[in-house]
């Protein structure tokens, strides 16, 4: 309960005095059991000894020394306490000694000079102007070792989880910790490397990263790890750079027609802390040094251009803007020329058959040409020709074998994209060769598709030939 009201003297004689007094204002959730009322003589002075301290502590234990803390005692003897008084006594020995000559004026006392492995037990009393008070004994012996405590991070509830800066400001990331033996610390950038301008320092109890001048690369993720024998302990902490976009994703070209191209791209992976609020692509001559702007601003990632030279090599690079400003651009490495992609042939015509050769026509071609029979490339040899012009491609193949039948592949390629044909060729020949297997004392019947006026007919046995 709170304490009551003063007290008043309501009736005195020459032995006796009657006192009251108001309740307390707060009774502390429970009823009032009873009062006590104490008195003294006015020119008196206390001459009472403090009580024992309420609460003793070990906080720390090395090979050779011993932390301790301890409360205030709950009643002082109704004057100053001076000091405290530390008492041990070593292993099963009865004798107590003091430890601290003078008075200890706080509430802790590192006891050091002891013998490593050994037990001991303490006691702490305190110490008034009347003299010593009762001593408050610590109730188990403790060992002088070292202890191993795994890596703690010491933070509140006011500790910044993400850190928000401006673009050429600073922050400091500061994290007290605790450990023993004294953890290493160390501090890295998830998905990045550090920056030039990071400074860490490093305590036995606190570390620091500071980041001085931010920019836009310094935004992300930044993981403190410690680390000792006991074990580990980690905290991410994030990092937001206000500044502009950084540079686009990769240009790509597409849909190209005579005068006409779209540009297609993705977003920046940093966005500088800011919603992208729109995207300007600008083109210039491969001949010129001047950039103009291709259309006009867009909210997407790609766009369609327009009116553009056929035949003139362009370069395109493209900028993503934030409420911050312009970003830093993409500039495409290869001019590209707004003409028409090649496209499949569409026809694809047989001009010549002998019985040694074929001759294929394809129709539009592209910049570069090349011809595979299945997955094997063609090059040019004494039986196979090949000749591109500027709008025919032309594949030869002379004196046919049954291997030369198959699909062959046409590829058209330029630097916009590339389109396959396939073409199966199938020879009609009396190139064939036709190989049975007959079985003694059976009959076999043979029926043949003639496709010319005269066939021969060649009967192989091990290596003698009989013509029919």
């Amino acid at each position: 309960p709170d304490s009551p009201g003063t007290p008043d003297a309501t009736d005195v004689d020459g032995e006796s005095i009657t006192i009251s007094w108001a309740p307390p204002t707060h009774d502390g959730g429970n009823p009032i059991k009873y009062y006590i009322v104490e008195r003294r003589e006015k020119k008196t002075e206390p001459t009472e000894k403090p009580d024992a301290p309420s609460i003793v502590n070990v906080t720390d234990t090395t090979n050779t020394s011993v932390s301790l803390e301890w409360t205030r005692p709950a009643y002082d003897g109704g004057m100053e306490i001076h000091g405290y008084i530390i008492e041990m006594c070593k292993g099963s020995e009865q004798e107590w000694h003091r430890v601290n000559e003078d008075l200890c004026a706080v509430t802790k006392y590192n006891v050091t000079g002891l013998e490593t492995g050994a037990e001991y037990k303490f006691r702490i009393c305190a110490v008034n102007s009347v003299g010593k008070g009762e001593a408050k004994e610590i109730p188990e012996s403790v060992q002088a070792v070292g202890r191993l405590l795994a890596p703690e991070i010491d933070i509140d509830a006011s500790f910044k989880q993400t850190h928000i800066v401006k673009s050429g400001g600073s922050v400091c990331i500061r994290i007290a910790f605790k450990g023993k033996p004294t953890p290493t610390a160390s501090w890295t950038k998830v998905d990045g490397e550090l920056g030039v301008m990071t400074d860490i320092t490093t305590t036995e109890t606190v570390t620091a990263l500071t980041l001085e001048n931010c920019t836009r690369n310094d935004t992300g993720k930044y993981t403190l790890t410690l680390e000792n024998s006991s074990g580990n302990k980690s905290i991410t902490i994030a990092v937001k750079v206000l500044d502009t976009p950084g540079v686009p994703g990769a240009l790509s070209i597409k849909e190209v027609t005579r005068g006409a191209l779209t540009i297609a791209w993705k977003p920046p992976t940093n966005d500088g802390g800011a919603r992208v609020h729109h995207y300007i692509v600008e083109k210039r001559e491969a001949r010129r040094r001047t950039w103009t702007e291709a259309a006009p601003k867009t909210t997407q990632t790609s766009l369609r251009v327009s009116d553009l030279l056929e035949g003139v090599p362009y370069f395109f690079r493209v900028v993503a803007e934030n409420q911050y400003g312009l970003g830093e651009a993409y500039e495409m490495p290869d001019p590209v020329i707004a003409t028409a992609e090649p496209a499949p042939p569409k026809r694809i015509d047989i001009i010549d058959t002998t019985d040694t050769s074929a001759t294929l026509v394809c129709g539009r071609p592209a910049p570069k040409v090349s011809w595979k029979l299945e997955e094997m490339r063609l090059k040019e040899t004494d039986r196979v020709s090949i000749k591109t012009t500027k709008n025919r491609t032309t594949l030869t193949v002379k004196d046919c074998m049954r291997g030369d039948g198959g699909r062959y592949f046409l590829t058209l390629e330029n630097v916009t994209g590339s389109k396959t044909f396939t073409v199966t060729a199938t020879l009609l020949s009396a190139s064939h060769i036709l190989s049975l297997e007959m079985v003694a004392g059976l009959s076999v019947t043979t029926l043949m598709l003639l496709t010319q006026i005269s066939l021969s007919l060649h009967w192989e046995k091990e290596r003698n030939m009989n013509s029919v």
